[in-house]
Order: C-alpha cells, then structure tokens, then sequence
C-alpha cells in the first residue's frame, strides 16, 4: 500500500510545483469569444463543418460507413452475407432483425448525425449573419442541421431536436411534438435557407455538387414534406429543383459510373459528401478517417473464395451483401437485359460467362473451354454465404476506387436528381397530378428497361424506386411509411449459400446451385409496431433517463 500512497503524493508534489507553468496562456488559440467575428472566420468554421461531415457521415468510428448500413440492411432487396455465419454480424443483426440496442451501427450512426449537428450548432450560435457571406455560412448550417435531424426522424420516429449548444449536463428528451411535428420543423428549416444559399451554377459545376445549395435544402424540404404526407408542399419544393435545370440524369452508358469514383460530382449529383484525400489533416488514422475508409472492402466480393478474381473488381473483399433472389427476379422480369439491370447484378450465367475472369478475355476462350475451365467460379468448398444465386454489382468497388490502396476515396452520395424525379412523380400518384408521369418515364427510359410506364400510379413508382435505388439507402424507409413491411417478416430464415458443382460435386461443366440453411436459433424477422423504427443506443439511453427507448429497443 505504501507504494501507491507515496506514488500519489509525488503526483501531487509534481503539479504544485509546476502550477504556474499550467496556468501559461497558450499560443495559437483563438479564444471563443474573438472568433466567429469577421466573414473568414465564419467561412473557416463553415469548412470545419464539411470536414466533420465526412469524418461523422462519411467516415465514422467503426470500419465501414453507417448510414447506408443502417438503412439499406433491414430491406427486402439485399441479405447481409460474409465469409460464414457470423462475419459482419453488426450488419447481419439489422438485416435479420435479431440487433439490440447496443449494435454498434446504431451508435456509430446516432452520434454521427448528433456530431453534424453539433458543429452546426457552433456555427448558428456563433455568427450573426450581418454579411453575404456570414448569411450564406448559417444558411448552409442550417441546411446541413436540417438533414441530420431528418435523417434522425426517418431513423428514430422522435429523437431529440437540438437546435443550439447544450450544456454538459444537458439530457434532452425526444421531440415533445411528435414524428410528424419534426419532419415539418426539418422542411421549414430547409425552406427558409433557400433565399441564402448559392445555386449550383450549371448541371456541370462540380464545387455545387459537393456543398449546400438551394438544390440541397429543397430537396431536404421534400422530402421531409413526402414522408409527412404533405403531397402537395413536397411537389412544389421538389418541382423547384427540377425547373431549376442545374441538374440531369447522366446518360445511359454512364448509369454505372454513378456508383464509382467516375461519376463523384457527376450532373447527376445534388450533394457528395466529397472525401478527397488531403495531407494537411494529419496522421494516417486521421487521413484514412477523412475517406470511406473499408466502405468498398465491406460490400466488395470475396474474390478469395473465386477460382480466379474478375478484372472489373478492385480488392478482396468481405462479401458483406448480397441481392435478394425473389427482387432480382422482380428487376430482371421489369428490365431485361437493359443496362441497369446488368450493372446492378448479375445472373449466374453472366457470373460464370460474361465477366473477364483474370484476362480469360485475352486468351479467346470459347464458351465450351470457360464451361470445362478451372479459371472460373466458385472455387472453395464452403461457397459464397448469403449469396442467393444472383451477384450484385452495383456498389462493388472497382480498381479506379481503390487507386491508394486497400482503402478508398469514392465520395459518400448523400442526394442524387434520379431520386428527386421520384419523390415528385409518388407526390404526384398521391395527387392525381398527371406532371409526374414524364418524370417517372425519364428515369425508364434512362434505365433501359423493358418496362415504360403508360399511366402514374403509386404502385408504378414504388416499383420503379425500388429498382433505380437499389442500395441507396431508400428502401427500408419507404417501406415503413408506405406499411409495405410484410417482404421482411422472414428476414433471418432460410439462408441461402451458393456453390458451383465444378468444384463441389466434380461436375464437368460450372453449374451454380443454392442450398439453404437455418443457423439462427432466436426470434428473427420484422415484427410489425416493433421494428419500424430503430433503437435509440445503449450509450444514449444509459446516460438520459429523459430518452423514452423505441420498441425495437426494450
């Protein structure tokens, strides 16, 4: 015991006698109340605001990036899938619905979007907006503070609205006006940062594709009107941001590049968060933190698993997703053959025969030598867990994404005009409103797809979001405010493995089956009044006894 005592007294002796070094005032620290002064210093708290967006959004604490995670997994398009039962098990418990609220994507995504805030929160509590530029800088706040917490509404029914800097000792308790009364404080918020803001100055101006602009905050407005049920508010936000022509589709041959570094900042998009590598921010954890880090390691390929690795993957990766069959099916007997359906999955016969398969392109195999070669398929024994027999393509990363290394810089979409077209056209079906229909054929017609609609229903459009948004974290989320859950009420059951009898059954000639099993043992699925909306985390509700939990999360 002596030990110890006679360590904290020399502890103690070591900061008395240094306790006027410790009271140094210390250099190159602006004080709180001198900043926030003149227009520079409001652009430079602006600019800590887009780096803590890629760093809390784009970025995040764990290995991967939360909120297409959180939103994408639940649906019924995709299954979380891995190197067997138990890889990416974060990401498998909210695609099987077996998750509590101690998932770390919750949390990783949670305190993201409350982190956004935050540092939006500086800005507004700090700048008077007494210039152009200041007026521009809170607007641009304002906006981005208005998606977090609409975001946060989508994902948690009535969490807390922050709306300036709390005390430490703060706990704030879930929005006193309800789900609907937020969506409606997050459009107003939008709206009124319109007059503000700059506009994108053309569908090629690539700086107004990567910061807040009038595009931004009304899309931000319609959409939280068209999950409110404000039809008609979400059609006149929406509609200004069509008229206003600073956006277009990219042509057909170019749908894929939309999804990969070629397309970052593309005409397409309305806001990326833009995760472009910059030495100035620090050390290695720092710079790999500004990036999506492992994003395209999680939804990339198990390429070790494959007999040989396709030319148009970048690195291994974990297999962590993978296309649902019964919605492949759905988009293949929409679209065809058209070109989006190509570049979101592929089918087994593509998988086996179309792709280049370690330059077997080059060496003019035919399709009778590729049918007897060992250079393709699925090679090891224990096939591809939570692969259904089809093989999405859509966000596996390619070489040009990864060109630092194993990790990538491909920016975070956060908007894109295809999803602008249709929320208008859905709030036009709930409208009788005709407009919309053009609209809804645009994104058709763009796509390839052998379906062109001829009237404008709801049915049309929720079909037709589901296959041009596959994976952009729209998904779930509709289906909870459109009541559609019933696709999910089995999530966790019958998971599929695919194998290639080449290699399983010797067979001598590639043939790819599926077989399933059942290695969840619990309660699995979507449970309606229980999963629509997430559980607030353990780390929040631990601490505030003010945050009533959500079901999902008792």
């Amino acid at each position: 015991m002596k030990k110890y005592i006679l360590f904290l007294l020399s502890v103690i002796f070591f900061f008395s006698a240094c306790e006027d070094r410790l009271n140094i005032e210390q250099k190159g620290v602006i004080p709180a109340d001198s900043f926030y002064q003149t227009d520079d210093d409001a652009q430079n708290a602006l600019n800590n605001l887009y780096q803590s967006f890629c760093l809390n959004i784009a970025g995040n604490e764990g290995i991967y990036v939360a909120l297409p995670l959180l939103f994408n997994e639940p649906g019924d398009d995709m299954l979380a899938a891995g190197q067997m039962y138990g890889d990416n098990d974060f990401a498998a418990q909210i695609n099987e619905f077996r998750y509590d609220s101690q998932n770390e994507v919750f949390r990783h995504a949670y305190w993201g979007l409350y982190g956004v805030i935050y540092d939006s929160n500086l800005i507004l509590d700090n700048v008077e907006p007494t210039t152009t530029i200041k007026k521009r800088v809170c607007a641009e706040a304002r906006a981005i503070r208005s998606w977090a917490h609409l975001m946060l509404t989508i994902g948690w029914n009535c969490p807390p609205l922050i709306d300036h800097i709390l005390p430490a000792d703060a706990k704030p308790a879930n929005y006193e006006g309800g789900h609907d009364g937020l969506l409606e404080w997050c459009a107003k918020e939008a709206e009124a940062t319109v007059a503000d803001l700059d506009e994108r100055i053309s569908p090629t101006d690539k700086v107004g594709a990567s910061k807040v602009t009038k595009g931004f905050a009304l899309t931000v407005a319609g959409k939280a009107r068209l999950f409110k049920g404000d039809y008609e508010g979400a059609k006149k936000n929406l509609k200004q941001v069509i008229d206003s022509k600073k956006y277009e589709l990219v042509p057909t041959d170019r749908w894929a590049d939309l999804f990969h570094q070629s397309g970052d900042l593309c005409e397409e998009m309305i806001f990326q968060a833009n995760v472009i590598e910059n030495a100035g921010v620090g050390d290695w954890d720092n710079k790999i933190q500004r990036t999506s880090w492992m994003f395209i390691q999680y939804w990339n390929w198990r390429t070790d698993k494959l007999a040989s690795k396709p030319s148009f993957i970048g690195p291994d990766g974990w297999g962590g997703h993978s296309i649902r069959a019964d919605f492949a099916e759905r988009m293949l007997a929409n679209d065809g053959n058209s070109p989006r359906r190509k570049a979101t999955f592929l089918t087994s016969e593509e998988f086996l025969y179309e792709m280049d398969w370690n330059g077997t392109k080059d060496q003019g195999l035919t399709r009778e030598q590729l049918e007897e070669s060992n250079q393709i398929g699925i090679k090891d024994p224990t096939g591809l867990y939570g692969f259904a027999g089809y093989f999405a393509k859509k966000f596996v990363a390619r070489p040009e994404d990864n060109e630092k290394g194993w990790y990538g810089f491909k920016n975070l979409t956060i908007f894109r005009y295809a999803e602008v077209l249709l929320m208008y056209a859905e709030a036009c079906a709930q409208t009788n409103d005709p407009d919309g229909l053009q609209y809804l054929k645009e994104i058709q017609e763009r796509a390839g797809s052998d379906h062109i609609s001829t009237q404008l229903t709801i049915q049309e459009v929720k079909n037709e979001k589901s296959f041009e948004m596959w994976l952009e974290g729209v998904r779930f989320p509709d289906m909870v405010r459109w009541g559609d859950t019933d696709g999910i009420v089995n999530n966790g059951k019958n998971i599929p493995t695919t194998y290639d009898a080449f290699f399983t059954k010797n067979e001598s000639k590639h043939r790819i089956y599926v077989e399933y099993s059942n290695p969840n043992k619990g309660k699995t699925g979507f449970i309606k009044g229980k999963h629509e909306y997430f559980p607030f985390p353990f780390a929040a509700t631990s601490i505030n006894p003010n945050l009533k939990q959500n079901p999902s999360g008792e």
